[in-house]
């Protein structure tokens, strides 16, 4: 939600698919083409979300293999944007082939770990901000299995704003 260039959140839950203990799914908003980097680094928050969570709930030593696949989805994005994108600085607007040389995969694991910790730096900051959101967000989970992106929007944030009548003291003035 709070993560820009980040796909619109359709619904979360926490109701295990498969190899998945819960999942977030988010819908593109309109077809895409291309994908930005700004895009890119949103995905990146986005998987390092439920291990960054997970920790700040339970403790650092209490995180899980849970964000596994998260973890996993990262890391290959991210080798993407260094090998495939010329997404990095360090490496420059190259397609590194298929076998680097030692010295050019070395550089490119140093950028991939690079991305890798700079979304989880980013994920931490923003879900310290927001972590009344978050708990109150993993307590409707924990009550009702599965949110919409309107029920999760209402966790987050419960007071919508209406609008407010400005009333002057001569408005009321008896005549």
């Amino acid at each position: 939600l709070n993560t820009q260039g980040a796909h619109p959140i359709h619904k979360a839950t926490i109701l295990p698919r498969g190899s998945a203990l819960g999942m977030v799914t988010q819908l593109p908003s309109q077809d895409e083409t291309s994908i930005s980097k700004k895009q890119l680094l949103a995905r990146l928050d986005v998987c390092m979300g439920g291990r960054v969570a997970e920790e700040l709930i339970f403790g650092e030593d209490n995180v899980t293999t849970g964000a596994r696949n998260d973890l996993h989805t990262a890391t290959e994005l991210a080798q993407y944007m260094v090998s495939n994108c010329g997404m990095s600085d360090a490496i420059g607007p190259v397609h590194v082939k298929e076998r680097p040389s030692v010295e050019m995969q070395s550089r490119i694991d140093a950028e991939v770990v690079k991305l890798l910790r700079e979304a989880y730096g980013r994920v931490k900051r923003l879900l310290k901000k927001h972590e009344k959101q978050l708990h109150a967000l993993a307590n409707a989970l924990l009550e009702r299995e599965t949110l919409t992106a309107d029920e999760i929007n209402k966790v987050v944030h419960p007071y919508q704003e209406e609008p407010q009548l400005s009333f002057q003291e001569e408005d009321f003035a008896l005549t």
